[in-house]
């Protein structure tokens, strides 16, 4: 995933440079920079007595959008191919795709915006700078050089009828287990305030950090004395003497934006239209677009395989229709996730607004997405019809093997009896499953009151070994040319004698 890799990779800085500034001006409060200490002053003071901003705080609210990250035009990118430039009024675009919410724009050259029913998405209007390649027929970005809010109230049409009119509200992107995983979207009030209880819990970590130095040079202090003076004396001291070193804290381990705002839209399956009308009362040139909002046609539940011997490479089956094949006793690992069915046009579409090539050719195609996992479910392992196996959900950890061979175990991730683990969260929770590939099962969830959930049922067949008979296949061909070799060279051999 494009945009959780690069705002993994600028939540990192944002740590480090919140970091190197909470211990700056640990520094400067304990006297050992002067200049520092009153530029700090001044900055709080700000001639009002109102507080400055964090570090953390600053960097958290400068960090791009979701849409900025994906469709930013990179200095390389603008140096291939000799770009068009051209300023534009455009729609960027936060889609919801199942898992987490993509970005795109629409510049003015693209008339259509794809959205998924019933779910919400992150709507606004900017004035920006736009790229376009004309080989590749694609657009992006320079939301760095320029980007303006422009004013307005959204309106949704619907067979020439305005049916809504939309104000822009706050919102804002919650990963409650970190960059990559789980993600919400918060609006109004409630975004501020998951945003807010984060920031201080941030601040918190960071004012625990400048603590922690603190205590941690004072430590150093004991603990140089003490050695200073069983050097001096030759007397080992008492273990009860020696004092605790001062423990690190712990950052948190979720993440949330800063609070935006935009339009949030969430409209039923159905053809539209949106403008953006002006504070004048007139439309805004260039924000008439149609809006294709769809549904999937089918939902069931998708299957994330992660097998035990190459849990690197896990791949995904969504269609109940699909068999798993065995190859001998195997271990595997099973995530459910609800999943639909959508059109694979119009949901590549929905993401890639900014290449107007992306899906063509496939709007006949169909495809499986998975949504939000499930845990509220146990996994019935079933032979001839029999349930023989209930296997309940469990958190496992990968642990790294030490030594040249880079191997790896999965154990289940229990820290109150495995001293290794603790401090540490499971790498994944799922269900175990362990089958001989000698026969075939069936594969299937049920709730809590044992129903069977819709669309979770998979066939487990076996590879059976066709036996030593294949051998004579390759040597079949070989065993025809000799019998005609021989043939032949006894052929040749009457008619040599015939004519002598």
């Amino acid at each position: 995933m494009r945009f959780s890799r690069y705002l993994a990779i600028l939540i990192s800085l944002v740590m480090a440079v919140a970091l190197v500034g909470a211990a700056w001006a640990q520094e400067a409060e304990s006297g050992q920079g002067e200049e520092p200490q009153q530029e700090v002053a001044g900055a709080e003071s700000d001639g009002q007595g109102a507080e400055a901003p964090s570090p953390a705080q600053q960097m958290l609210e400068s960090l791009p959008d979701i849409t900025e990250i994906a469709t930013q035009a990179s200095q390389e990118q603008i140096g291939q191919g000799q770009p068009r430039l051209e300023e534009q009024v455009v729609y960027s675009v936060s889609p919801w795709n199942g898992r987490e919410y993509k970005g795109t724009f629409a510049p003015r050259q693209v008339d259509t915006i794809y959205l998924m029913a019933n779910e919400y998405s992150i709507l606004n209007v900017q004035r920006t700078q736009v790229y376009f390649w004309p080989i590749t027929n694609e657009y992006m970005a320079d939301w760095f050089g320029l980007r303006e809010e422009v004013p307005g109230t959204l309106e949704i049409l619907r067979d020439g009828q305005v049916i809504d009119t939309l104000e822009r509200t706050e919102y804002s992107y919650y990963f409650p287990s970190g960059i990559g995983r789980e993600q919400r979207l918060y609006l109004g009030e409630e975004a501020v305030r998951v945003y807010e209880d984060y920031r201080n819990r941030l601040n918190a970590y960071y004012d625990a950090v400048s603590a922690y130095y603190e205590a941690h040079r004072e430590w150093q202090r004991q603990m140089d004395e003490i050695l200073r003076e069983v050097q001096e004396t030759g007397q080992y001291k008492d273990p009860s003497e020696i004092p605790e070193p001062p423990k690190q804290p712990t950052p948190p381990t979720d993440f949330a934006y800063s609070p935006r705002t935009a339009f949030a839209v969430n409209l039923p399956e159905g053809r539209y239209q949106v403008r953006l009308r002006g504070p004048d009362g007139e439309i805004v040139p260039d924000t008439t677009k149609t809006l294709e909002v769809f549904d999937s046609r089918r939902q069931g539940v998708g299957y994330l395989v992660i097998p035990e011997h190459k849990w690197t490479r896990s791949f995904q089956t969504n269609d109940p229709s699909d068999i798993l094949y065995l190859d001998g006793r195997r271990v595997f690992y099973i995530v459910p996730h609800h999943a639909r069915e959508f059109n694979f046009y119009q949901y590549v579409k929905m993401a890639n607004l900014h290449k107007p090539l992306e899906g063509e050719g496939t709007r006949s195609v169909w495809t499986w997405a998975q949504f939000e996992p499930i845990t509220q479910a146990k996994l019935q392992v079933l032979h001839n019809g029999e349930v023989i196996e209930e296997i309940a959900l469990k958190p496992y950890y990968v642990r790294q093997t030490p030594g040249y061979a880079l191997g790896y175990n999965i154990v289940e991730f229990d820290p109150e009896n495995d001293p290794l683990l603790q401090g540490r969260s499971p790498t994944f929770e799922a269900y175990r499953v362990e089958l001989e590939g000698d026969k075939s099962y069936q594969l299937r969830f049920v709730d809590d009151a044992g129903n069977v959930l819709i669309g979770s049922a998979r066939e487990v067949r076996p590879i059976k070994s066709p036996g030593n008979a294949v051998y004579a296949i390759p040597l079949f061909p070989f065993a025809v040319g000799l019998v005609v070799f021989g043939w032949r060279r006894a052929t040749a051999r009457v008619g040599k004698g015939e004519e002598a």
